[in-house]
């Protein structure tokens, strides 16, 4: 998010959508005819048009690769969260955001903190292919031990080997907390 351009003020973005602080949800509001450059048919038309497909209708409903819902606003492509946090906080976001629990279809704005990509990489999801179930620890076959590193500040810290996995678990949930990683951080995605 950090550098780009946000053609859309804040101020109109709340005129075209609405959020629900519920559930995340974003609905299109009715437009006015002023909102429409008129061509082949009237501002009054278009208007008309529009409203009739879309007014009151959940906006930002398409989900891409990645599990964010996005949508075009004004011709434009933005996800849903990003549009949360400008509508629950009267900005748009300088740096990265996080969902809190890892669901990134829970938009609900308390779901979403503005980080840094240290901050948001302190809170990821475990990965489906990890086989110690724990992130930052695996078995290390050839000393028949279980070996626990961290990142920080992007450098990779050996926290040590152990006979035992609980130990390897241990030495890295108290780095974790060293650190500043997230409490979810290693936690499967909803």
């Amino acid at each position: 998010m950090t550098g780009q351009p946000h053609p859309i003020p804040v101020d109109l973005l709340r005129r075209l959508l609405r959020l629900d602080v519920e559930t995340g949800n974003l609905y299109w509001r009715e437009r006015q005819p002023e909102m429409f450059s008129g061509g082949a048919h009237s501002k009054k038309q278009e208007a008309k048009r529009w409203n009739g497909r879309h007014a009151g209708r959940q906006a930002m409903t398409a989900k891409n690769s990645r599990g964010y819902f996005h949508g075009p606003i004004l011709g434009r492509w933005y996800r849903a969260h990003q549009v949360v946090f400008a509508l629950s906080n009267g900005r748009w976001p300088d740096d990265w955001l996080d969902h809190i629990n890892h669901d990134r279809g829970d938009n609900r704005p308390k779901n979403l903190r503005e980080v840094g990509s240290a901050g948001n990489a302190r809170n990821i999801s475990i990965r489906s292919d990890n086989t110690s179930g724990h992130l930052g620890v695996n078995f290390k076959k050839s000393d028949n031990r279980w070996v626990a590193r961290i990142c920080c500040e992007g450098k990779r810290i050996y926290l040590g080997a152990f006979d035992t996995i609980v130990e390897a678990i241990d030495a890295r949930k108290a780095a974790e907390k060293l650190h500043n990683y997230h409490e979810n951080h290693g936690s499967r995605a909803a």
